[in-house]
This record gives structure tokens, sequence and C-alpha cells, in this order.
């Protein structure tokens, strides 16, 4: 294993550790998993979409609109610190999975209204709905 892998590794089980002992600050401490189809409507409703994927994963192909939050990055909470907790996000990872995690994380940071893209990007793009490649 690389240094790099340590590192992700090493922050994946820190935020799963912070996730299992965090008591959370919303009171159903959940979140709400949605369509391609649901997400689009919420998109034209002005909803924000966090893409939690890398900039390298980013730049390849992304929702229009849709703001690049690494979760992989060291500032990644530094950076979350500046959003409108009142405000509703779409999280928008690869397939989903990545989003399930940011997600709870989000919630017990005290965010009031978290969508998690079902199948992320993945399924974005296998729903017929466009990627954007600029930004």
């Amino acid at each position: 294993m690389t240094g790099k892998n340590y590192i992700k590794l090493f922050s994946f089980l820190t935020i799963i550790l912070f996730l299992f002992s965090c008591s959370g600050k919303n009171e159903n401490n959940s979140f709400t998993t949605i369509t391609p189809q649901k997400a689009a409507s919420l998109i034209k409703k002005g909803v924000t979409v966090l893409d939690v994927r890398t900039p390298e994963e980013f730049t390849l192909g992304h929702i229009k609109g849709a703001k690049n939050y690494n979760f992989m990055s060291r500032d990644f909470f530094e950076k979350i610190k500046n959003l409108d907790r009142d405000k509703p996000y779409i999280i928008c990872s690869r397939d989903g999975r990545t989003g399930k995690v940011v997600s709870r994380v989000l919630i017990a940071e005290g965010f009031k209204k978290i969508y998690n893209l079902e199948n992320g990007i993945v399924g974005w793009s296998e729903a017929g709905y466009k990627l954007v490649k600029e930004q």
C-alpha cells in the first residue's frame, strides 16, 4: 500500500468512527435517497448539488451547476463550514455509496435537509441526463 492509500484509508476510518460516535444534531438523523428524476426536479427548483468526488472525477463530467466538495480532501470539513445548514442539498458521488456516508456526516454536522442521489453520477447518466465537462 502506498502512502497516499494509507491516508485515504485513515481518513475513511476516521470518518466512520466519527459517524458512530456522534449523537447528531438533526432530530431524525436521516437523509433521503432520491431518484435522478426527483433530483432533476429539485435542481429546477434551485436545490444545490454537492458533488463529493475528486476534482479529477468532477472534470470528467458532472451535473450542470454542481459544486465540487471533494470528500477525500483534508479541507472538506473546513469547506462545508461556509454552507447554509438550513438549505437543502443533493449529494452526488460516483455510485451513491460514498454519498450515503457524506449524507450522514452532513446530518451529524447540523444540516437540515440532505438528499443522496441514488446510484450517484452513474445513475444520473444511466437515466439519460446530461453531464457537463466545463467549470
